[in-house]
């Protein structure tokens, strides 16, 4: 079995995490609008900044906080199909599913593709929740996109963002501690 570190992550720590950090950064917004709009100016940083501006730096703010949380949302889903995986493997479960990945595993080693072998599978013997794992997919390449730098243009089919992300992986994360 491939050595875990134990240090992965909840979807619902990262959904957490993301609510706290909005509403951080929200109430850092209203701190700086008015401490403009009720001088001393208390924030140098924005010293000569209008409103619109101040209001522009802050939505792009939200913008990336949501994509690094969409990214750490799918990168958990990740390590934990990873970690069933391995663990099914391990308990010796008697199903076609760890028959298969046992055999995967043993053919490709420390090589195992998320897509081509474990979401494969999963789709191969729970074909009624081929939905899942396809939306799983679609935001494997958003992922693929943030994480190479985003220097092109995304061909995702859908635009992504943290809620219907979340929604996305707790559905394959719900199915999968039922299955």
């Amino acid at each position: 079995m491939s050595s875990l570190s134990k240090e992965e992550k909840s979807i619902e720590f990262v959904f957490g995490w993301y609510q706290d950090q909005s509403d951080a950064l929200r109430n850092y917004k209203n701190e700086v609008v008015q401490s403009i709009l009720i001088p001393p100016v208390l924030t140098p940083k924005f010293f000569g900044y209008t409103l619109s501006e101040i209001e522009e730096h802050f939505e792009e703010n939200v913008n990336e906080l949501e994509r690094l949380v969409c990214f750490d949302l799918i990168s958990a889903t990740e390590g934990a199909l990873r970690v069933d995986f391995y663990s099914r493997i391990a308990a010796r479960k008697k199903t076609d599913l760890t028959r298969d990945f046992k055999q995967i595993r043993k053919e490709k080693e420390g090589r195992i593709s998320l897509e081509q072998d474990i979401i494969e599978k999963w789709k191969e013997y729970y074909p009624a929740q081929k939905r899942f794992f396809s939306d799983l997919t679609g935001l494997l390449k958003y992922r693929h996109w943030l994480a190479h730098g985003r220097y092109w243009v995304p061909k995702l089919g859908k635009d992504y963002d943290v809620e219907s992300t979340y929604s996305i992986v707790e559905e394959v994360m719900i199915f999968i501690k039922n299955n």
